[in-house]
């Protein structure tokens, strides 16, 4: 199978981008966005519209990093929806944006694109702001106005990967996500350690859990209706398990890995162990996603590709058995039980420049380097040994997720308590 040669970020890249814009639809967003980035263009328009409209508490405004109703944001605006009496709206990225904004509105929200007059509207009149990230703080993005408050999710969970040696940018926000962050969600003791030493040290921390997580402690009646729609969805027979593979993002480079991997070696060694019949599937991180999208990269052809998909969540309950190398969503796959691997074949200059908070050894899940291993750590897993290891693992963070996680963030945002 073949794959596209890495391209790194630079002059090329974003060429390339605006050609492939024309021809995807996505022209129109792309240009909007680096017309309202000059600070005369979205300060004149943002005094205006300040100026003109005041803020309305009960107004609620959603963000995810992905530009995609998912994560943390999705399930605290659906406990808000659930309980009635706010104004939601999501703010929505130039990928897929038609069906995401009609999915939205199917839900009862509102949508806007994310960089878009009418998106500026949204976020200078909300009561409260909800994401996953540091995206209300972007250039170009509304300053916090008096009455406004920020409650930021994050996207990790127990995530192993060093925040202080993150991406420049992230590095570069950091002490105006602090200035205007009135709290964050975490969900363990780890998690508040790990904020106040890197992205957060002076933000509120509220130990609510993950809302996203609520998911793994839903009846196994309501489990199972997941799984099987999901199941439908993906086409798989009833006889037919599933390995979801979703690595994480590298920080100079798209990902491009998985042209060299043998994923059919991976089935065997599933069947061997479980039985039935397995098939992988890929999903990428939402960074190398759009670039799929956009045409900047290619997977090898017959993989089943599931980047498109925006909830993971769905696909974690619905997974028998998952593999990445350092991304978070494995230690919220833990809480449903089912086998994790780690597979790091970069993981000696992965820690080089990225660095972990604690070895990968640490975690409940088999570590291997190479093909070769993985497939002996699948055909060896004993899954008394790793639940025991899991459980070892969430008391050890302190970790309290109890699937209530979305009622407790959605009583902060009704009490409107000053932070």
């Amino acid at each position: 199978m073949r794959e596209r040669r890495p391209m790194r970020h630079g002059r090329n890249v974003f060429v390339r981008k605006m050609f492939l814009a024309v021809f995807n639809g996505m022209f129109v967003a792309k240009a909007i966005r680096h017309l309202l980035k000059p600070k005369v263009v979205h300060r004149t328009l943002e005094g205006l519209l300040k100026l003109l409209f005041p803020v309305h508490p009960d107004k609620v405004v959603f963000m995810t990093f992905s530009g995609a109703l998912e994560c943390n944001p999705k399930y605290i605006a659906k406990e808000l929806k659930r309980r009635g009496g706010h104004d939601i709206v999501w703010l929505i990225g130039a990928v897929a944006y038609r069906a995401r904004s009609m999915r939205a509105r199917a839900l009862g929200y509102k949508a806007a694109p994310i960089w878009s007059l009418r998106g500026m509207y949204h976020i200078v009149t909300a009561g409260i702001w909800v994401d996953n990230a540091q995206m209300f703080i972007l250039d170009g993005m509304p300053s916090k106005r008096k009455g406004q408050r920020y409650l930021n999710t994050w996207h990790g969970s127990l995530g192993i990967k060093r925040l202080e040696s993150a991406g420049s940018k992230i590095k570069s926000r950091i002490k105006k996500a602090a200035a205007a962050t009135d709290a964050v969600l975490v969900n363990s003791v780890f998690e508040e350690n790990v904020f106040a030493e890197s992205v957060f040290p002076d933000t509120k921390k509220l130990r609510l859990g993950h809302p996203r997580n609520d998911i793994f402690f839903m009846s196994d009646d309501d489990k199972a209706a997941i799984r099987d729609r999901v199941r439908t969805e993906l086409g798989l027979e009833k006889d037919e398990k599933f390995v979801l593979y979703a690595p994480t993002f590298r920080e100079i480079e798209f990902f491009t890995s998985a042209g060299g991997v043998n994923f059919g070696n991976w089935a065997s060694a599933l069947t061997g162990r479980f039985g039935g019949r397995w098939r992988v599937m890929i999903r990428l991180h939402p960074h190398d996603a759009q670039a799929l999208a956009e045409g900047l990269i290619s997977l090898p052809i017959g993989v089943c590709d599931l980047s498109s998909r925006e909830d993971i969540q769905e696909l974690l309950v619905a997974a028998d058995a998952g593999i990445t190398d350092y991304s978070s969503w494995i230690f919220d796959y833990l809480l449903g039980g089912n086998p994790g691997f780690i597979y790091a074949p970069d993981k000696k200059t992965y820690d080089e420049s990225r660095g972990f908070y604690y070895p990968l050894e640490e975690t409940p899940f088999p570590v291997a380097e190479t093909e070769d291993e993985l497939c002996a750590r699948i055909r060896a897993f004993d899954e008394n040994t790793y639940a025991a290891r899991c459980m070892e693992f969430l008391r050890a963070r302190g970790c309290m997720e109890d699937g209530k996680a979305s009622g407790r963030a959605v009583d902060w945002i009704e009490r409107r308590e000053s932070v």
